[in-house]
């Protein structure tokens, strides 16, 4: 961990719950109001100073007692125009202690004002932006790798599965949110909303704030995929197609581990696994199907040549067509010619 990042984890702690104080500012500037208008009326009604009417306007408005005009003689307008803002006062009070309450008590505000303050202040870091498994795979990942992310979301769903304190409850379509992400000075971000147009609405917020951003969008339409790079994507990736594409090179061999493709769909490449159960030289195996490393007790070795022979207990890793992973497994597992 860097010492930026570990100087981010200390400050978010301490200057994070301001952000949540925020949410009762409204509140406290109606209640100074209120003050004010009882300074106002002090000053008007019982000739006080103007530092002596605050100090008596605090006293009402708090009910604290420390100031308590003869009320035989006081004005029948003032008595009223009292008593209209210790009302207001009280009703104010409820207010602010029930936002402070629901405030503290809910982990999820606490939880959504760090990552606010985190965002705002962090530089080069990965913003996930949208809903689903997609964005909370991409940010359990990120956290295993150990990158600086957010991640933005509307998805209550998403905002309780994720348990890290990095996610931000609000809406990827109001920039504020979005700055709050830290989009500015972000080195890449992620798009993959519930829905296509979402997710271009946000691709062009994004790219209005950072143009420079690098952008993954995951659509569910490929037919989109130039539409997304138009609005300035650079890497879009058809998300319904690509599992539709490992699902049926899955249903033609069990040894699938991943497709391979171009964004053109123009060669897709299929992974394949396969372990080795007889020795066998590599210039046995059909000659479509490309060998990439050689797995031996854990290490890889992509350095052999086509004498190479393969021995029983290690892995194989091609790239080929799944319809010759059949033949393949045959001739390593003894069933075919050597």
């Amino acid at each position: 961990m860097s010492l930026r990042s570990t100087l981010l984890d200390i400050a978010e702690f301490i200057v994070a719950p301001y952000s949540v104080l925020r949410k009762i500012f409204p509140q406290i500037f109606l209640l100074a109001l209120v003050v004010f208008s009882n300074a106002v009326i002090f000053v008007n009604y019982q000739h006080l100073d103007w530092v002596s009417a605050i100090y008596a306007g605090v006293n009402v408005v708090t009910t604290v007692g420390l100031y308590a005009p003869n009320i035989n003689a006081m004005p029948s307008v003032e008595k009223l125009l009292l008593v209209v803002t210790i009302i207001m006062a009280v009703g104010l009070y409820t207010s602010i202690i029930q936002s402070v309450v629901n405030t503290v008590v809910r982990r999820s505000s606490w939880k959504d004002a760090r990552a606010r303050w985190r965002g705002s202040h962090m530089k080069d870091h990965i913003v996930l932006i949208g809903t689903g498994r997609v964005i909370i795979s991409a940010a359990q990942r990120l956290s295993k790798l150990g990158k600086d992310h957010i991640v933005l979301t509307p998805s209550q769903e998403v905002f309780e599965a994720l348990k890290e304190d990095h996610v931000i409850l609000g809406n990827p379509e109001d920039e504020r949110d979005l700055m709050s992400a830290g989009i500015p000075s972000a080195s890449s971000v992620v798009i993959a909303m519930e829905d296509d147009t979402k997710s271009l609405l946000v691709t062009l917020k994004v790219q209005r704030i950072n143009p420079p951003l690098n952008t993954i969008c995951v659509v569910k339409q490929s037919s989109l995929i130039d539409v997304f790079r138009t609005a300035g994507a650079d890497e879009v990736i058809p998300y319904e197609d690509i599992v539709g594409r490992i699902t049926a090179a899955a249903s033609i061999s069990r040894n699938v581990g991943g497709v391979i493709f171009t964004m053109e769909r123009k060669a897709d490449m299929v992974v394949g696994f396969f372990d080795v159960k007889q020795e066998v030289a590599l210039s046995s195996l059909p000659k479509e199907v490309i060998p990439i490393v050689i797995v031996e007790n854990g290490s890889l070795n992509p350095y052999f040549s086509k004498d190479t022979r393969l021995k029983p207990g290690q892995t194989l890793i091609v790239l080929g067509n799944p319809d010759l992973f059949r033949s393949i497994t045959e001739i390593l597992s003894g069933n075919g010619k050597s």
